[in-house]
């Protein structure tokens, strides 16, 4: 009788077994399944990548931009195609109705091991986004000092401090990692304004990163682009003039302030604008008065695949008006991203760059699942072959 009994429960067992190394099979298959699709996920993401960095180019055209972005939106409707039709055995894994699902690996209940997938349709996967707000140049460079605290993912960073006349570049040096995974870049561009004329010139000084060059005798908007020219390698800066539009700007792309000093006569007829995280132009501010600093002060842009948000004296001026002293991430989409301008692109290639980072995290979970799953494999149908052996002894008897 007591062989009987030992015999039934090792019956059980590799019975049980058997179909604990079906089931792992099973998960297996699925994250091999879901793995594949996410890795032509990727490779659309990172053909949008380069389409987005070819339209933030300065030389691509309208219309070079308009068939970038036509093949751009071509391949965001493949991404959600891709996740809203990759399956196992008529079940969705990557349009987030899947999400964390227990398979059964062992002979006996709650025996289990977890895999989770999550949406990967163009209009889940983005980045969590904070831009700062206008600023127009001015003795401060536009910001309130104080204190910042970056908040997200569960963790507190250390106080950061924003003082005024702080520039993008050092601002987004302390930001740059502040909680696990945000990502803080900055630069300075500047739109200019001329209406001096030869019978009133106009003189000023500008100084980036130590660097300074005079502007003497300036009489229009050709004029000062020519010499914005000849001296911007000095300044570490590049400068965009459209001769048609008469569109004039300067840009540093680390986030350097630039510094405007009026000459003995003034810069009359000279107004300077800077752009916003989103690319906005702020006000424009006249450097007419002899003498006088104006401080242009750069945008930050923060990026990351978790929410956070920031809190601080510091905020205001930067990421809301002066008064404000909170702000909050929000999600941008791919399938909300577009190529047809410069601007839009160079954000693009910030989504996109989180959207890659999203499921590169989950492929790198999914890697982990799928060698959990080979090893109980491997393990069961060893327990299975020495039960299978023993019950056979037993049953000899």
């Amino acid at each position: 009788a007591a062989g009987l009994q030992i015999s039934n429960r090792l019956t059980s067992q590799i019975n049980g077994l058997g179909t604990a190394i079906k089931n792992a099979g099973d998960g297996i298959s699925i994250a091999q399944t879901a793995e594949g699709a996410m890795q032509e996920s990727t490779n659309i993401l990172q053909k949008m990548r380069t389409l987005a960095l070819a339209s933030a180019n300065g030389s691509p055209s309208a219309e070079d931009r308009k068939s970038n972005n036509a093949e751009y939106s071509a391949l965001t409707a493949e991404l959600t195609r891709i996740a809203t039709t990759t399956t196992f055995g008529g079940r969705n894994l990557l349009d987030g109705s899947f999400g964390t699902t227990a398979f059964q690996v062992g002979a006996n209940a709650n025996q289990t091991i977890n895999m989770t997938l999550g949406d990967v349709s163009a209009n889940k996967v983005g980045s969590q986004q904070l831009k700062s707000v206008t600023n127009a140049p001015s003795t401060a460079g536009g910001l309130t000092g104080g204190p910042i605290v970056v908040t997200g993912g569960g963790q507190t960073s250390g106080t950061i401090t924003v003082a005024a006349g702080d520039s993008a570049k050092a601002i987004a040096a302390q930001l740059n990692g502040a909680v696990g995974g945000l990502s803080a870049t900055a630069s300075t561009e500047v739109s200019f304004k001329v209406t001096a004329t030869p019978a009133v010139p106009a003189n000023f000084s500008l100084t980036v990163a130590g660097a300074k060059v005079s502007f003497v005798g300036v009489t229009s908007t050709s004029d000062l682009a020519d010499q914005l020219k000849s001296n911007a390698a000095k300044l570490g800066v590049s400068v965009n003039y459209d001769a048609t539009t008469q569109a004039l700007s300067v840009k540093s792309d680390t986030g350097e302030n630039l510094v405007f000093d009026g000459g003995d006569a003034g810069a009359v007829g000279v107004q300077v604008a800077t752009k916003n995280g989103s690319g906005a132009l702020s006000g424009y501010t006249a450097l007419a008065a002899a003498g006088a600093t104006i401080i242009a002060t750069g945008a930050i842009s923060l990026n990351s695949t978790n929410s956070y948000s920031m809190s601080g004296a510091g905020v205001g001026g930067l990421f809301g008006g002066a008064a404000a002293t909170s702000a909050n991430s929000a999600k941008t989409v791919v399938s909300n991203t577009d190529v047809t301008t410069a601007a839009n692109a160079q954000n693009a290639v910030d989504v996109i760059t989180q959207a890659i980072t999203a499921i590169d995290s989950q492929r790198a979970d999914l890697g982990a699942v799928q060698n959990r799953f080979d090893s109980t494999v491997a393990n069961l149908r060893s327990i299975s072959d020495n039960s299978t052996a023993a019950r056979g002894v037993i049953q000899d008897v």
